[in-house]
């Protein structure tokens, strides 16, 4: 016996489980606690511009630097180390958070 209708049900319950799921209290995880530095007040750029941007900016001043060979640049991942010197603490936990895995740290070694 042939039930085309419960079939189409059963499937469209099926692909809709995800947005259910989803909009069945809070989705997304809380924000990772980061240590911020205690040796500067403030970073080369507002903190909402860093949380979104400051992978294509150090990614830039890469390819400078490497072309180029200027090392006098204002984005560099070890100036970012002069302040945030716990990376367990800030780079990890908010990559973790996001997903990522970066590949600055393939070469960089931050402690």
């Amino acid at each position: 016996m042939k039930r085309p209708a419960a079939t189409a049900a059963a499937l469209l319950a099926l692909l809709a489980a995800p947005l259910f799921y989803a909009g069945c209290g809070n989705a997304k995880a809380p924000a990772p606690q980061l240590t911020k530095p205690t040796n500067a007040t403030e970073c080369v750029e507002p903190a909402a511009t860093m949380r979104a941007n400051h992978m294509n900016l150090l990614r830039h001043e890469r390819d400078n630097i490497v072309r180029e060979g200027d090392r006098s640049r204002k984005y560099r991942i070890e100036g970012c180390a002069q302040c945030h010197t716990k990376r367990a603490e800030f780079c990890d936990r908010c990559h973790d958070y996001a997903g990522v895995k970066p590949e600055c740290f393939d070469c960089h070694y931050l402690p």
